[in-house]
């Protein structure tokens, strides 16, 4: 790869990520966290935030994929689904880069259902000029524009980098 085409170095994720991580620390300090990790953009985000975080920490991840008409409403078919209950935990979704937000919408509404003392969502990246609908995205590492990004688990072929590129 070319190193125009790197928008984020492994230096400057790590850096995110540890700034992250000091944040969640201090704001669940005394309570344990139910992380839901959304298969598979957010999984190498999940794996790096989780070896920084000094609380108690259940992991579970979330498997779905997109009905065939589903991308203008997020609905999704669940593929694999959290097998212990969530009721009185405090959840925090882990998502790749949110660009319309619809599908992560979908799931943070399903995750709802299971009557959690609270949920928040945390995201490796975000397209706040692409976002559809109101989605509460507490923590984000990063802002990115309309470029096309892979690497660090997202993408296809590029899903091994240790750092995001734009395939644009």
């Amino acid at each position: 790869m070319k190193s125009q085409n790197i928008v984020k170095t492994q230096q400057e994720i790590d850096k995110r990520i540890n700034a992250l991580a000091e944040q969640i620390n201090h704001d669940y300090k005394d309570l344990s966290l139910d992380l839901v990790c959304l298969l598979n953009g957010a999984s190498m985000f999940c794996s790096d935030l989780i070896r920084k975080l000094t609380i108690p920490v259940k992991i579970h991840q979330i498997g779905f994929s997109s009905y065939p008409n589903g991308s203008k409403s997020g609905e999704v078919r669940i593929t694999l689904d959290i097998t212990q209950p969530l009721e009185n935990c405090h959840v925090l979704m882990l998502e790749g880069v949110i660009v319309s937000g619809r599908t992560p919408h979908y799931i943070y509404e399903y995750l709802k259902l299971r009557k959690p003392s609270s949920i928040e969502i945390c995201a490796f990246g975000k397209k706040p000029d692409v976002l559809a609908v109101d989605l509460p995205i507490k923590y984000a590492a990063f802002e990115f524009g309309s470029e096309v990004i892979v690497g660090y688990g997202m993408g296809d072929q590029e899903k091994s980098l240790p750092y995001i590129i734009n395939r644009s």
